[in-house]
């Protein structure tokens, strides 16, 4: 007897774009490499991974077209899925687990690895044996996740490989992002929406004076591959706190401070040379309790921007990127970010050939957003042991596509971690290597400030630092 159909669920705006943008940009698989401290069995973890299709239904979705809107299907977890994950699972003995080159290359060729995102299924699981530090390269379509989806994901995989029962089937949900950002009652809509426009307004008024400075070349009227530089920060996350708390800034501000100096350093003597960094922000947080909604796994990210100019102490640059930072999720907390979102929920109604063409005639006319890269946190990954589990990780790098240059910011066992993802017509493999040695010296001079506070004679290459 065939499989019935399984349910449908919205796709919220972001989720319609990454189907629209699914053509242009190739696909967009979001790889990320687990690699383990313990040896694994590859049936073992195999036949967890594959739970993890079942519990996670996301996992079995597809985008599915009605008559003008795409939605989510799940698809039945039967024999068709058993086939499907078939394909999805591949074990790559050959690739040495120890060679970070070969698994960056590997990494590369995942990134930039086309699902099948209306046929299922939208994930690829690689499992490279080692009889130390086995690898696992989890790979889902972005549609149906971000990083804190991804991060339920692994930790799930985590207990299920250290011995904790099987997870209840987690259920699916699809609200509006609105509902994170709408103000709480009719009548404060005017006061929200003027609030809101005023300073998209003032912000785009300043940021048309300056020079947002690049690494990468402004977006061509062609994509080529996606590339993907795996980096850690040349210093222990312990050797930069102190000068973060000095600071009265989070390390994640810390790290975007790094950031714009290593931009403004490239224009030192312009004087509208600007640093523009997008932070993501997570928006489950701001969603009314009274919704009732459970984890909120698929989609629900935000963002702002961090500009920076000009010649600034340590201590000034500091509190300007934190004065920005605070501002910025005020106006989430109070509901002052709703301009520019609403136009987001015209999204669905352009449908998908639509916001295609948009998308190409951006490209084709170069006017994409100017900014000089990305950066999203996904926090301390050692949160997700618990302190009896045996089996740990012992190395992650997440990988995401992206149309502007993108760092994704991660701390494990003392390392920060932030691979690096851009478009490769955009710049060579060397021109990012000199991009990042740069950011090396400004992590290290960090460093070196740390060093000085604390009263401390150590040379920079002691136990406190380590190399990228």
């Amino acid at each position: 007897m065939p499989d019935t159909p399984g349910p449908t669920f919205s796709l919220n705006h972001t989720e319609h774009c990454y189907v629209a943008f699914d053509g242009a940009m190739g696909s967009m698989v979001q790889p990320y490499l687990l690699q383990f401290n313990a040896p694994l069995a590859e049936a073992t973890v195999r036949q967890l991974v594959r739970e993890l299709v079942s519990v996670f239904p996301r996992l079995r979705g597809v985008a599915e077209a009605g008559a003008h809107f795409y939605h989510l299907r799940i698809l039945p977890d039967g024999a068709v899925i058993d086939q499907k994950f078939e394909h999805a699972w591949r074990v790559d003995a050959h690739v040495d687990a120890t060679d970070d080159r070969a698994l960056e290359a590997l990494h590369n060729r995942l990134l930039n690895e086309v699902l099948p995102l209306e046929h299922g299924l939208g994930c690829r699981f690689v499992f490279i044996p080692h009889e130390r530090t086995p690898v696992l390269f989890f790979c889902m379509h972005h549609m149906l996740g971000d990083g804190r989806t991804m991060i339920a994901l692994v930790t799930a995989l985590l207990r299920r490989l250290n011995g904790e029962p099987t997870m209840p089937v987690q259920p699916v949900e699809d609200p509006s992002l609105l509902g994170a950002l709408k103000p709480a009652h009719w009548w404060q809509w005017p006061q929200q929406m003027w609030r809101s426009r005023r300073h998209q307004v003032t912000q785009a008024r300043s940021l048309a004076g300056l020079h947002a400075l690049q690494v990468c070349s402004p977006q061509g009227p062609y994509l080529s591959v996606h590339a993907l530089r795996h980096y850690t920060v040349p210093c222990r996350a312990s050797a930069l706190r102190p000068l973060a708390r000095r600071l009265g800034i989070s390390v994640n501000s810390l790290i975007m401070l790094a950031l714009a100096e290593t931009y403004l350093a490239q224009a030192p003597d312009d004087p509208q040379a600007a640093a523009v960094i997008r932070q993501s922000l997570d928006l489950r947080p701001y969603f009314p309790k009274s919704d009732g909604h459970g984890s909120l796994w698929g989609n629900h990210v935000g963002a702002f921007l961090v500009i920076e100019t000009g010649r600034k102490s340590l201590s000034e640059r500091a509190q300007s990127i934190k004065a920005q930072v605070d501002a910025a999720v005020a106006r989430y907390e109070r509901r002052e970010m709703f301009w520019g979102y609403a136009w987001f929920s015209l999204v669905p109604w352009l449908g998908r050939t639509l916001l295609g063409s948009i998308t190409v005639n951006m490209l084709r006319k170069r006017r994409g957003p100017r900014i000089s890269c990305h950066a999203t946190s996904l926090g301390n990954v050692a949160d997700l042991h618990r302190p009896d589990d045996q089996v740990r990780l012992l190395r992650w790098v997440p990988g995401v596509p992206s149309l502007s240059m993108m760092h994704i910011v991660s701390e494990l066992n003392d390392q920060i971690i932030m691979p690096l993802s851009w478009q490769l017509c955009e710049a060579g493999l060397a021109h990012m290597d000199a991009y990042l040695r740069r950011l090396d010296e400004v992590f290290l001079g960090l460093a070196e400030s740390a060093r000085k506070d604390a009263g401390t004679s150590a040379p920079l290459n002691s136990t406190s630092c380590g190399s990228s």
